[in-house]
């Protein structure tokens, strides 16, 4: 520190390092950063379910002039899947900043355009770091009205489904979430199938439109596609309507077709792409 005073150190708190020391504290040029691999993301950090995070930053805080988040704003198990976090983006952000936090990092779906939602999280969240205190709820609204225009009501019906479903489950929402998670019913999907059908008639003939509601709709297709015996019978019970194509190779192309148009290359974080959908969808036949 004396030798390169303009020098600063970085190290993470990770896992097994992430609780703060009880008899060190780290030189003035150190940056800790702590990684939210473990939270619960269908819930802000305030939430009970997150204490022992929001501990070690307050902890870390107490000892450390300059504690950095490496933060999680995606699934990495399943890029395209619904992950309900849309609405504690602006509660996290103001608890770190509340905490002390000196620098974040919001970690999206690095690999690949397509992931569910991504540009509304990148502009939600470039606002937010930007001025945490503006009212999050209002900056998802502006941004579905810009980006989707007349179908900006149905997604957005659509994305409160999602979060409500959450809710109800009560079960905990990781970074590596399985495409059985709890908060994904089959009625939920089957619900949201309908009403991202409708966001899709609203736009129909604006082309750049359509094709951003296109993308919209991949993660209910994603689902259904690695569920497709489960929600074929679930809608056959209920008398639900089935939107997707009654074959499930024509489904497969159908969700390929919107992959390919959008340079999508990656589902997940390791060893999925389009050929491991394909093969998920052709060994269930």
């Amino acid at each position: 520190i004396y030798e390169f005073p303009h020098v600063a150190v970085s190290t993470l708190a990770y896992q097994y390092t992430r609780k703060p020391p009880k008899l060190v504290k780290p030189r003035e040029n150190v940056i800790v950063r702590l990684c939210s691999i473990e939270c619960n993301f269908a819930e802000p950090l305030t939430h009970d379910s997150n204490r022992t995070f929001r501990d070690d930053i307050v902890g870390w805080s107490k000892i450390c002039n300059r504690v950095y988040i490496w933060d999680y704003t995606t699934d990495f198990r399943h890029y395209v899947q619904p992950h309900p976090n849309y609405y504690i983006l602006g509660d996290n952000i103001r608890f770190f900043v509340e905490h002390g936090v000196r620098g974040i990092f919001e970690q999206g779906a690095y690999q690949s355009y397509g992931s569910e939602m991504a540009e509304m999280r990148a502009w939600v969240l470039a606002k937010l770091l930007w001025d945490p205190y503006q009212d999050d709820h209002a900056l998802i609204r502006e941004f579905l009205d810009g980006y989707f225009g007349h179908a900006a009501p149905h997604i957005d019906a659509h994305l409160k489904s999602v979060v409500a479903s959450a809710k109800a489950a009560d079960a905990s929402i990781g970074c590596f979430s399985g495409h059985d998670a709890a908060f994904l019913t089959a009625d939920l999907l089957l619900a949201s199938a309908r009403t991202l059908e409708a966001a899709a008639l609203a736009v129909e003939g604006v082309e750049d439109l359509a094709a951003r509601v296109a993308v919209a709709k991949l993660p209910v297709s994603y689902v259904t596609l690695l569920r497709w015996d489960e929600l074929r019978a679930r809608a056959d019970e209920t008398g639900q309507a089935w939107l997707l194509p009654d074959d499930r190779g024509e489904a497969f192309d159908a969700f390929a077709e919107v992959y390919e148009a959008n340079g999508m290359t990656h589902l997940a974080e390791h060893n999925r792409d389009l050929e491991w959908l394909r093969a998920e969808c052709s060994a269930g036949e």
